[in-house]
């Protein structure tokens, strides 16, 4: 089905980890979205896909935007090795991920999230004998073999190393700060940012099973955009679904806290990347 200017109308996004990479989606769908006449049906996302996703649903983008490059533009490093003598966090990146967080998201804002798309974010779960430690080491073997796996989109190093999938609804969240917290379990890479844990479980960065989440939607769920956030020399072909990515590199890394201009551009880069997919599509 298209819309009225003759776009595609989808019915599900996904959106797909990689830090500060996914405001390169934040730019994208901001274009996408003045041209469509809805709101999609559901969403499926995972680390900082999800906190894009969760801004740009409730309204609250522009402003989280704003408050988040100032944010960056204060902090002077992204490893403070003096706090290991002052025992505080020496990695800044757990705190002020939860402020973004925190100051783009208030009550009102989680009221239209839960009244709008059903967002559903991935976190990983390591196996069930792991204790944390080794869990830690998995996570680091599994990403050497996505490393290796680097040009498909679909990779499966954690898999293949026991990760299991944990999918939660952010209409589960009661609270901006429960919201924060599955955000931050599904981000989750100590030591940039703390051991997230729920229901019992230790949990990690969810992209550790899956940085593209299309497990999250039903296959008969309608037409799918997918949102990546890395350039891949070829994109799945399947019937549903739609791939997009980046033109070309996004010039930003995914955890660096301290470069304002550099996740502006990513925003940028995605819009000129919207405006493009509209006038072909």
């Amino acid at each position: 089905m298209s819309t009225a200017n003759g776009l595609p109308r989808f019915d599900s996004v996904v959106f797909a980890g990689g830090g500060n990479r996914c405001f390169w989606q934040a730019g994208f769908w901001s274009v996408l979205a003045s041209q469509s006449q809805r709101a999609p049906l559901r969403i499926a996302a995972v680390s900082a896909g999800a906190a894009v996703s969760c801004a740009l649903f409730s309204d609250t983008f522009e402003n989280g935007f704003l408050a988040y490059k100032r944010a960056l533009a204060t902090n002077q490093r992204n490893f403070y090795l003096k706090n290991l003598m002052r025992r505080q966090p020496v990695f800044p990146h757990g705190s002020m991920y939860r402020e973004a967080i925190l100051k783009s998201i208030d009550r009102q804002a989680l009221s239209r999230l839960h009244q709008g798309p059903d967002i559903t974010v991935l976190m990983a779960c390591p196996p069930r004998w792991a204790s944390r430690s080794i869990a830690m080491l998995l996570g680091m073997v599994a990403v050497g073999v996505d490393a290796i796996q680097y040009h498909e989109v679909h990779t499966s190093g954690g898999k293949r190393v026991g990760f299991r999938p944990v999918f939660r609804s952010v209409r589960q969240c009661a609270s901006p700060e429960a919201l924060a917290d599955l955000i931050i379990a599904s981000s989750c890479v100590p030591p940039l940012t703390p051991q997230a844990r729920r229901d019992g479980m230790v949990l990690f960065d969810g992209g550790l099973f899956s940085n593209v989440p299309v497990d999250g939607i039903a296959q008969d769920s309608g037409q799918t955009l997918v949102l990546l956030t890395r350039q891949y020399s070829h994109l799945p072909s399947i019937a549903g679904r739609t791939y997009v990515q980046p033109s070309q590199l996004i010039p930003v890394a995914a955890w660096d806290y301290t470069n304002a201009a550099a996740v502006q551009s990513a925003y940028d880069l995605g819009r000129r990347d919207g405006e493009r997919f509209c006038i072909a599509s």
